[in-house]
């Protein structure tokens, strides 16, 4: 007797009845072991691995700056190439370390010092709008320099920037990988955006009269986008008081700054405090000293910086200090 089996979209199979169940029954077997062991191999179990290696050597060769330790911590940003939207981050030492990030797929690698105290990065989740800056100087200081060091009533007067150091690394593929797989390694090389200049005034006469001596300069970019490098069209005076004197009244100054705007003149303003209070402001036209100068060295060279006896001497008073009542604005053409 013959018997039709079949299953659902399988053709119609006939299978003799006069096999014995005995027989039935291994030979299944048989069969089954030989698809078994011709359509499958042995696989090891892999773990994927989502960790990159991030190598960051950073600059010590800076002018007029001297590298003396480390960054504390530095900042390891990844962004997604096709939109700049933020990936993933992670704050290593200042020679790098492990970051998680989704593999298989491009990303914008970059990273910064996060120990800085004036300079401050904004923005810092988005690729085309990361950048640093530094905050406005108090009200304090505003009232009495605003208008007095460039006659600009709408001057903004911020701090200067400490050195913040940003490395890039663009369209870097993260593939996916094993944890026996050779490592992922970047390679990220960590470079100040922040100029450090340094002014040497020839001579204060009347020296022995000062209480203090502040600066301000004009025609300075308010901030650099990290992501490009790219200093900002909005224009700002950088406020300092890094002041180095010595006898015969010669002033060595150094300020910090993301750079010039070639767009606007630079002018800096020498506050001249003497020890009866008033305070003098002195302005020089430096614009010309921005122009091909990498030694970033300012020379001031002139007589015409005069501090005369006061009539009576306020111990109380300092630099830019709030009893200050009198201010001389004093025009003078510097001589190169």
């Amino acid at each position: 007797m013959i018997r039709k089996v079949s299953g659902a979209g399988c053709p119609a199979i006939k299978i003799s009845t006069t096999v014995g169940k005995k027989m039935i029954l291994p030979f299944t077997a048989m069969i089954m072991t030989a698809v078994v062991l011709g359509g499958c191999k042995r696989r090891p179990l892999s773990q994927v691995d989502n960790n990159v290696i991030v190598n960051i050597e950073i600059e010590k060769e800076i002018v007029n700056y001297t590298y003396e330790q480390d960054p504390a911590m530095m900042r390891v940003m990844f962004f997604d190439s096709e939109d700049g939207t933020f990936a993933a981050h992670a704050f290593l030492p200042a020679k790098g370390g492990r970051v998680s990030v989704i593999p298989g797929k491009t990303y914008h690698v970059l990273t910064y010092n996060f120990d800085t105290e004036s300079a401050i990065v904004g923005n810092e989740y988005l690729w085309d709008g990361i950048h640093a800056t530094t905050n406005e100087v108090s009200e304090q200081y505003k009232s009495r320099l605003r208008s007095r060091a460039t006659k600009f009533d709408d001057e903004l007067i911020v701090y200067e920037p400490d050195h913040i150091f940003v490395g890039l690394a663009p369209n870097v593929y993260i593939p996916a990988r094993s944890v026996d797989a050779p490592p992922v390694v970047i390679d990220l090389y960590a470079r100040s955006i922040v100029e450090t200049w340094l002014v040497y005034i020839d001579r204060i006469q009347g020296m022995e009269y000062v209480a203090s001596v502040a600066g301000v300069i004009s025609g300075m970019a308010l901030s650099n986008t990290l992501s490009c490098d790219m200093l900002s069209e909005t224009q700002a005076s950088v406020f300092f008081e890094s002041m180095h004197y010595e006898a015969g009244g010669k002033v060595d100054i150094k300020f910090n700054t993301f750079g010039d705007n070639p767009a606007f003149s630079q002018t800096l303003s020498l506050v001249v405090t003497d020890i009866g209070g008033t305070a003098h402001i002195f302005n020089f036209d430096v614009s010309d000293q921005f122009i091909d100068n990498p030694e970033q060295i300012i020379y001031i060279n002139t007589d015409k910086i005069v501090i005369e006896e006061p009539e009576s001497v306020d111990d109380s008073s300092g630099g830019l200090a709030p009893d200050v009542d009198e201010w001389q604005d004093i025009e003078i053409d510097i001589e190169i």
